[in-house]
């Protein structure tokens, strides 16, 4: 009979080390700006709003996401998992924004406690949709201040980066604001003025 070997005997073989090692070097490549010249490989979770797109990356990363009624993802998140010990878990979140042509990553906030991640990725979404206005001023705002905060921008392309060290898989995908299929329709008499 054939040697079957169990996924928890995966973690210590040559191919789960590369595995890691691909997903540092493609994560360092995207901080770099190297998307502009070249693709680089990754799994984008998109849909329509309210598909279930969130509770498909809680279920993944085994993080909380903010919700709220309505459009709730208004910028892109990038999520990269890190395999590793559970006790080793933490969450580093950052800020990648484009400006003049040039890509920045600015550090947000680090946590070891997986209870502080919805609220910190809250405060990281509106951090990137006040561009222009200093981000520690949202490192310490609470759930009632985050819900009221007025926004500068709708939507932005700048993306909100988690990485989870310590996590059950080696993955690193992007989840995109879901697809507003009942936009306000303009009246006729509207476009012919």
């Amino acid at each position: 009979m054939a040697n079957i070997t169990s996924p928890s005997d995966l973690s210590n073989t040559k191919y789960s080390f590369s595995r890691q090692q691909l997903n540092e070097i493609i994560k360092c490549l995207r901080e770099c700006g190297t998307e502009k010249i070249s693709v680089l490989p990754k799994i984008v979770v998109i849909g329509n709003q309210s598909a279930g797109k969130s509770s498909l990356i809680e279920a993944i990363s085994q993080i909380k996401m903010p919700r709220s009624n309505g459009t709730c993802t208004r910028c892109p998140m990038e999520v990269v998992l890190s395999k590793g010990l559970p006790e080793d878990w933490s969450c580093a979140i950052s800020l990648r924004t484009e400006q003049l042509g040039s890509l920045q990553v600015l550090s947000f906030a680090v946590t070891r406690d997986p209870n502080e991640v919805t609220l910190l990725l809250r405060r990281a979404q509106i951090a990137i949709l006040n561009s222009g206005t200093p981000t520690l001023q949202f490192l310490l705002l609470d759930e009632n201040q985050c819900r009221t905060h007025p926004l500068n921008d709708k939507f932005s392309k700048n993306t909100v980066v988690v990485e989870i060290t310590g996590a059950d898989v080696d993955v690193s995908f992007i989840d995109l604001p879901g697809i507003i299929s009942n936009a306000p329709k303009a009246r006729p008499s509207s476009i012919l003025r």
